[in-house]
């Protein structure tokens, strides 16, 4: 597929040589043609816009946009076709609205779509809130709402703009050109390293834009070459549409399409070496806790995984990465003696154990880039029967950042060796989270990891330990218990 759409400019040679072959001047042909890829287009722009509010990244944002606006614009064009709507005004211009909205129905598409490629983008959504996106999308509705009415009531003022005509027309092709171009080969790096289908078709759909700007203005209107690039947009946005549906017919969730066709998975990997200090604190508390190597990186991809089953947006699962991997910094203020401890805690060596949120929250707040991890940290101790410590929170009043966490650590502390007790396996530790969901553990949280580990694990049975064994652990788990490990 992706040969074929790179051949497509040598077809261009045979209707060069023809001067774009003969005339075809059916203006109704050309608006069913225009309305089809509008609304393909609108399709997609629609499913786009979806994703985004599950996801809540840029990226899928300028895609949606640069789908829409190819829709709003195209649609323009068509409705804009002499006869259909508004006059030809060729004879007192020297443009029109139909040939300009052509031009920038793939210059408007092509920034957003270079935008959602831009370098450097990922790295700028983790510091970035998401909540000013609301206002992108209301100012570009409102451009897209205010050019079609001009273009429609007030065609002659858009046929005034010499956008239509050289130098300008060319100018706006290379510039669609080179940056459908731009996004095409950031696309192919995610298909050289995936290689899966949905990442092909939206590679083709690029190059086709591409050569469908080429093709515009190449040739002249209603030849043969010019009906062409109307095909080839129709072609890209077709394949565009099935980059979404290819995946979607074996069962995959909208949102996991569109992340897996862009490569938007949220990374605790990355995440941790994002921020810096990040990795120095993480760093230094496996460092101090010796016994507990890898736990904070396994708790952290937990509830990313848990975050996702329970819909999250991937600014909410940055967070739930971060807030995995700080949820013990607190135990850099703890003595050795008692994390290196075997043996139970004393009443007053569980108090100092006790203290670790907090420390790990004022450590935190010298960083000053935490905010909802703060909460995670603080309040993953909590129960939701109130039992939990430093404030005995109950049930919801338990930050929804701090109840993942819990879950989470719950699940890797039983599922590893500790000094006091061996491993136990993971059917087990599942048997042993259901039993504290309602009492200790948020109950749908508990159900999201359970679904989380359905898609991790391969079902084969842990070790067997008894269900005394179980029963303890969990009562080393528990808040009012010589809690050693959380």
């Amino acid at each position: 597929m992706i040969g074929l759409s790179l051949l497509v400019p040598a077809t261009f040679v045979p209707l060069a040589a023809m001067g774009g072959g003969g005339l075809l001047v059916v203006p109704n042909q050309h608006f069913y043609i225009v309305s089809a890829v509008s609304i393909v287009a609108a399709l997609i722009a629609g499913a786009l816009a979806l994703a985004t509010v599950q996801i809540g990244l840029y990226r899928v944002l300028f895609l949606c946009l640069g789908f829409m606006s190819l829709c709003a614009i195209f649609a323009v064009h068509g409705l804009t076709t002499p006869g259909i709507l508004v006059p030809n005004l060729f004879s007192e211009y020297s443009g029109s609205a139909v040939a300009i909205s052509a031009y920038l129905s793939l210059a408007i598409p092509a920034l957003f779509f270079a935008a959602s490629y831009a370098p450097g983008l990922a790295r700028l959504e983790s510091r970035l809130p998401f909540w000013p996106a609301g206002w992108l999308v209301l100012a570009v509705v409102i451009a897209l709402v205010v050019y079609a009415g001009v273009a429609i009531y007030r065609t002659w003022l858009i046929a005034a703009l010499p956008l239509s005509q050289p130098p300008y027309s060319t100018g706006l092709a290379i510039l669609s050109i080179g940056l459908f171009f731009f996004a095409a080969l950031r696309q192919a790096r995610s298909y050289r390293r995936a290689r899966l289908v949905s990442q092909a078709f939206l590679l083709a759909a690029f190059v086709l834009l591409a050569d469908a700007a080429a093709a515009m203005v190449l040739f002249n209107p209603w030849t043969v070459g010019w009906w062409y690039y109307h095909l080839l947009m129709l072609a890209a946005v077709g394949l565009a549409l099935n980059a979404l549906l290819v995946e979607r017919t074996r069962a995959q969730t909208l949102r996991s399409v569109i992340e897996t066709a862009l490569e938007l998975e949220v990374s605790v990997d990355v995440e941790e070496l994002d921020f810096e200090v990040i990795a120095a604190l993480v760093a230094a508390v496996e460092v101090k806790d010796r016994e507990t190597q890898g736990h904070n990186r396994r708790v952290a991809q937990l509830c990313v995984q848990i975050g996702r089953q329970l819909g999250m947006s991937a600014s909410e699962l940055r967070v739930l990465a971060r807030t995995g991997l700080l949820h013990d910094v607190g135990k850099l203020g703890v003595p050795d003696a008692i994390l290196e401890k075997h043996g139970p805690l004393t009443e007053s060596e569980s108090a100092v154990m006790k203290t670790h949120p907090e420390i790990g929250v004022a450590i935190l707040k010298r960083g000053g880039h935490f905010k909802r991890e703060l909460l995670g940290v603080l309040y993953h101790h909590e129960r939701m029967d109130g039992s939990g410590y430093p404030h005995g929170l109950v049930s919801d009043a338990i930050p929804i950042e701090a109840r993942i966490v819990a879950v989470a650590d719950t699940y890797d502390v039983l599922t590893t060796d500790r000094p006091y007790r061996q491993a136990c396996g993971g059917r087990e530790a599942r048997r042993v989270v259901e039993e504290e969901a309602g009492t200790h553990l948020d109950p749908h949280v508990v159900v999201a990891l359970m679904r989380a580990l359905d898609r991790r694990e391969n079902g084969t049975p842990g070790n067997t330990v008894g269900a005394r064994a179980l029963r303890r652990v969990a009562d080393e788990r528990s808040p009012v218990s010589n809690h050693r490990t959380a």
